[in-house]
């Protein structure tokens, strides 16, 4: 069946991490243009909150709580899927997770921790939705880093998870052309998100790419044509890198 390439009207998008940040406004975002959004996080109270915000929306927003690390639970959700979207067109990775500490310092168990979330998630939705997104066509934006290509102090599991992340994008370009799915890496400069909270020092906020701006780079990703393809698109605030 062909998609409409001009709209997001009735696209049905599976996105991680919906519950704040660049998952929250992407949600929000889809929704008010028509499109049927499986929004899966671990908040309970800022999920719900999430599918109250966006009633009144030309599309609709099913909230849904995952750990996207468990093979048990993504088995789930691809139920859950097919019974709140019928399939999945569109798979956005966007589930993140980041300690900040020095090598010597970091724990064997947060390095993992980070790895699960930022590598290995991607890797089991992407693995399990494949049927779906063959049938449809479809999309998946995988969304990295800057971290994945500059190295920042304190940050070495999420720059290896990150980079990691893009590497296996690269081969799942390769993999899934054939297929017809549309596999892009979506590289986001520092963005206001709740993850800066976790980090220890000062940051200018203003300075910052807002969750609204990334959540179009993803828009813009969707809507291009079939005879149009971005594998990576990197976006930065006004003033560069912090």
């Amino acid at each position: 069946m062909e998609r409409d390439f001009s709209s997001l009207t009735d696209r049905r998008i599976l996105i991680t991490g919906a519950s704040s940040g660049i998952g929250k406004a992407a949600t929000l975002r889809f929704a008010k243009l028509g499109a049927r959004v499986l929004a899966v996080g671990r908040d309970e109270k800022r999920l719900t909150q999430l599918g109250f915000d966006s009633k009144n929306f030309r599309g609709k927003v099913f909230p849904h709580i995952c750990d996207v690390t468990n093979t048990e639970e993504i088995q789930g959700l691809t139920e859950i899927s097919k019974k709140r979207l019928g399939t999945v067109d569109t798979l956005i990775n966007n589930a993140g997770s980041i300690f900040v500490d020095e090598i010597e310092n970091l724990s064997i168990e947060k390095f993992d921790s980070v790895i699960s979330v930022c590598l290995k998630a991607p890797f089991l939705l992407s693995k399990a939705f494949m049927p779906m997104l063959e049938e449809s066509r479809g999309n998946i934006i995988n969304v990295s880093s800057i971290c994945a290509i500059t190295g920042f102090s304190g940050s070495s599991a999420y720059c290896a998870a990150k980079a990691g992340l893009e590497g296996m994008s690269r081969a799942m370009v390769e993999e899934c052309r054939p297929k017809g799915i549309k596999v892009s890496v979506l590289r986001p400069g520092a963005t206001e998100t709740p993850l800066w909270k976790s980090i220890p020092g000062e940051f200018d906020f203003s300075k910052m790419l807002s969750p609204e701006k990334v959540a179009e780079s993803m828009e813009f990703i969707l809507l291009q044509s079939s005879f149009a393809w971005t594998e990576t698109l990197e976006i930065l605030p006004p003033g560069g890198n912090l």
